[in-house]
């Protein structure tokens, strides 16, 4: 194992957001140099499911695991094939339909400063509560501009409009201070009122659908909810890029100034830009084969691929595995479980399949202790220890500025029987998850280990911010 060259990412992996997206090149050379054709790869911690599509890609089975709705959501899409047409036209004319409301009209349409022209209103900049700017592109004169806010409030409460609930003080993440910041212990306190009044309205647009274009629609739309929240930062003046923001949160941030997008905008961006739903799934079709999967790991004989949704502490037996790779929870680094809400509420109302549990998150926060965590990963790893046949591979992946994620999981390891006989320092071109805390050093990398059953006890991670530069030497 060594460190190798990460390649440009296809564009079917970057059209939603998800923390710690693996180097997809590196993973599959990693899968075809420890497998054969037809051999069976395993991930109990699948995540945005690159695993599963590199492993069928390379013609392996891939078994994967997530109690990440998400993770499912990402391998139903890539199943099907949609007319990319006829997505296309649905999305618009669910755009035209909502330009047309007074919800819409009243929020996010303004006058031209150079022609007088009407425009949509592509963001307003937020200082201190107050909305005090906007920036558009004229679609007329072809001007980009910012200028002091003119739009006067005018919120309307639509009657039987579905919108999502949930309780954000349940949340281990969640400050009394970010509740009073947000406005409320709500869900919809992420946006404001005539963003979560819009977003509804798409949302119910997009459930009466019915067509299988509908989960297009629907992945278009999770890429936008979070880029619509409160959460959004303002770019500085000399990034002189006033029609986005940036996204990249490691736990709930209430921020004194953001930007509030246009979730229309932002819809139709998601269908025809860059890393839109059509380019996506144009990259799917040409980087991938097709597949079938099942949510049985009794049809692993019949499918090309096993996605289950489920705490993977759960899953002990049922199959062999030739291979195992996996980017498990980084201990305390991120709240994986909790800021997906963002996008599970949604997600759940869109189908019930995709109902998600955080008790059986394995993660560290207030509410779950290190000795909690290091008792669930050495269940994962013990269940690994029966799932892998003998004498085959199994490389974690792992990062964090925090020794005592270190110990913990040195602590797991030890008590599942495994010992680390290889490690490697990977230097990612983007972010891993302890980058969303860190802007150099060790959170713009991960350390990859080579696992073997354990022959000499008692080995431990000798790693973190005070003892990284050990580890750079003995690579």
């Amino acid at each position: 194992m060594f460190s190798r060259e990460e390649s440009v990412r296809p564009t079917l992996y970057r059209g939603l957001k998800y923390w710690g997206k693996k180097p997809h090149n590196i993973w599959r050379d990693l899968i075809v140099e420890n497998t054969n054709s037809g051999d069976v790869v395993y991930d109990p911690f699948a995540g945005s499911a690159l695993t599963f599509f590199e492993s069928i890609k390379a013609h392996r089975k891939p078994v994967i695991c997530d109690i990440n709705p998400l993770t499912l959501f990402l391998v139903d899409l890539y199943s099907k094939e949609y007319d990319l047409k006829r997505v296309k036209s649905l999305a618009l004319n669910i755009i035209n339909k909502i330009k047309k409301m007074p919800a819409y009209k009243n929020a996010y349409v303004t006058k031209c400063a150079n022609c007088g022209k009407n425009v949509d209103i592509y963001n307003f900049k937020h200082l201190s509560g107050k909305a005090e700017y906007i920036s558009y592109k004229c679609p007329h004169c072809h001007k980009t501009i910012t200028q002091d806010n003119p739009i006067v409030p005018k919120f309307l409460e639509i009657k039987d409009l579905w919108m999502p609930t949930f309780d954000l003080e349940k949340l281990s993440s969640v400050t009394p201070a970010f509740i009073k910041k947000i406005g409320g212990k709500d869900i919809t306190n992420l946006w404001t009122n005539q963003n979560i009044t819009l977003l509804s309205i798409l949302f119910n647009e997009i459930l009466s659908v019915d067509t299988i274009e509908k989960d297009a629609l629907m992945f278009s739309f999770l890429q936008i909810v979070h880029l619509t929240t409160k959460m959004c930062a303002l770019r500085g003046k000399g990034a002189n890029r006033p029609l986005s923001t940036s996204w990249g949160r490691p736990a709930y941030l209430g921020l004194t100034n953001f930007m509030e997008q246009n979730p229309i905008v932002q819809f139709e961006r998601a269908i025809i830009g860059n890393t839109g739903v059509l380019k996506c799934l144009k990259s799917r079709n040409e980087y991938l084969p097709q597949y079938n999967y099942s949510s049985d790991i009794k049809d692993i004989e019949n499918v090309d691929g096993i996605v289950i949704l489920s705490d993977c502490k759960n899953i002990s037996g049922g199959f062999k595995a030739d291979f195992i790779i996996t980017d498990p929870p980084y201990g305390s680094v991120i709240q994986y479980g909790e800021l997906s809400q963002v996008w599970n509420v949604w997600l759940e109302k869109y189908d019930e399949k995709y109902k998600v549990s955080l008790e059986d998150e394995i993660i560290v926060n207030k509410n779950n202790p290190y000795s909690k965590y290091i008792n669930d990963m050495t269940c994962v790893l013990k269940n690994c220890r029966n799932i892998l046949k003998k004498k085959k591979t199994f490389i974690l992946t792992f990062n964090s500025n925090n020794n005592d994620d270190w110990k913990a999981l040195s602590t797991a390891i030890d008590n599942s029987g495994f010992e680390v006989v290889e490690k490697c320092l990977q230097k990612n071109k983007r972010s891993s998850e302890a980058n969303v805390q860190l802007k150099e050093g060790i959170g713009i990398s991960d350390y990859y280990f080579l696992l073997t059953e354990n022959l000499i006890p008692n080995w431990r991670v000798e790693c973190g911010t005070q003892k990284v530069a050990m580890i750079h030497e003995t690579l």
